[in-house]
């Protein structure tokens, strides 16, 4: 069975957020347009979080024949301050039950960022705490947790403190025994000169969503997906190798609106149907 696609709308999320265009409406309607059945939400983009809202907006989702593959949010849980670590748990337990609540299969998380005076080894201490606590409070209530090979939140304005391959890596090892999975970003490592298979072959396994992101090395804007450096032949192939049926999210922040997104769509279903040998879902 072929992997299912979703639309991660990024190049939305800053107008969103900052003066709520496009609307969610608009959004789940385009989401229709271009063929979705999924739809990937960045959690800054839908406010407020409390659950009878999140009750209506899945409701609106519903309306447009939408689901959720993921409710993509972005805790520090490297933050020096210690009461801060805590805060950010307890919002993380929160954005667990909103994602529960609007249908998501999971919850993207991040290490955290890079705070100035936080050693390596502190910085990876931290963030394992974090995203085993967060695990503890996401299993029974059947929330996957996705930790991503992050590089920089679209609202951050630091680098992800695991960045590096050797971070993530380092924190992964420590908790790939325990509930969290991974979200698997196919663009992330380009920003920092290496291979996205260096990681995939050794998290593949824990993997349940993947962003289809494209990007040129050096560059933190995006390409349109299919159109970068990205060369995600080897990335489909591993994954259809060993029978991944979980969602491929096209992160899409290309700079040519819709255009660009009718262009990305057609080319995540080509290499899945390529790769799988069947039609995405």
């Amino acid at each position: 069975m072929a992997p299912i696609v979703s639309w991660n709308p990024l190049r939305h999320v800053n107008g969103m957020i900052d003066d709520g265009t496009p609307t969610v409406e608009e959004v789940c309607a385009e989401a229709r347009d271009l063929g979705f059945t999924h739809i990937e939400w960045h959690y800054g983009t839908i406010q407020p979080h409390d659950l009878e809202h999140i009750r209506e907006i899945r409701k609106l989702q519903e309306r447009y024949g939408l689901q959720v593959s993921q409710w993509t949010c972005a805790p520090d849980f490297t933050h020096p301050d210690a009461a801060e670590r805590v805060n950010q748990l307890e919002q993380m337990k929160h954005e667990i039950d909103v994602a529960k609540e609007i249908g998501a299969a999971g919850v993207r998380a991040t290490a955290g960022c890079r705070h100035p005076g936080v050693s390596e080894e502190q910085g990876i201490e931290w963030a394992v705490q974090g995203l085993l606590a967060l695990a503890e409070y996401a299993e029974p209530r059947g929330v996957k947790i996705g930790y991503e090979n992050h590089f920089r939140d679209r609202r951050w304005t630091e680098e992800d403190f695991s960045f590096k391959q050797e971070t993530f890596l380092a924190i992964f090892n420590r908790i790939k025994d325990s509930y969290v999975g991974v979200n698997f970003d196919c663009s992330n490592q380009l920003m920092t000169y290496n291979d996205p298979m260096s990681v995939l072959e050794v998290v593949k396994h824990k993997v349940w969503h993947c962003h289809a992101s494209d990007r040129v090395p050096g560059k933190y804007d995006h390409s349109v997906i299919g159109e970068g450096s990205v060369n995600f032949d080897p990335i489909f192939a591993c994954l259809a190798d060993i029978g991944y049926q979980g969602y491929i999210s096209l992160e899409d922040n290309n700079p040519e609106g819709h255009e660009g997104s009718v262009r990305a769509v057609a080319f995540i279903r080509r290499k899945i149907l390529e790769h799988w040998g069947e039609a995405s879902r």
